[in-house]
């Protein structure tokens, strides 16, 4: 698989008591297919409308800085502690092309270019090119 990215995702943890927004945790990987691709949509209410979907390849030997894979069940089991060795997929689950920090807002963050949330995602980890796929807007 031809890399061509760095990745940041964002897996939802649990909502702030305090601020009532949801709280995140952060995974940066290094070397992933990033692919970006625009649809139109021509509408008489709206004229043209325009949006960014996105598909990324993350390779099984991807550099998550040494976070293991864990899946999103097993991982929204765990106490924020427990999850901090960890990474997983989810949908509604936030992701952004390249090396990113975290943020306060959502909205702020959604902003950003490259940056979107996970609609879909496959575990491909069976066969000759064994990844995760997530598909998003």
């Amino acid at each position: 698989m031809i890399t061509n990215a760095d990745l940041t995702i964002f897996n939802k943890r649990r909502t702030d008591k305090t601020t009532g927004r949801p709280v995140y945790a952060r995974t940066q990987i290094k070397g992933v297919s990033f692919y970006t691709e625009q649809k139109v949509r021509i509408t008489e209410e709206a004229g043209v409308i325009s949006k960014d979907m996105y598909k990324v390849r993350i390779p099984e030997n991807a550099d998550t800085d040494g976070k293991k894979y864990i899946d999103a069940e097993k991982y929204e089991a765990m106490t924020d502690e427990e999850a901090a060795e960890y990474w997983t997929i989810n949908n509604d689950d936030l992701f952004g092309k390249g090396l990113l920090s975290d943020f306060e807002k959502e909205a702020d963050f959604l902003k950003r270019q490259y940056t979107g949330k996970v609609l879909s995602f496959s575990d491909n980890r069976r066969g000759g090119l064994p990844h995760w796929r997530i598909g998003g807007v």
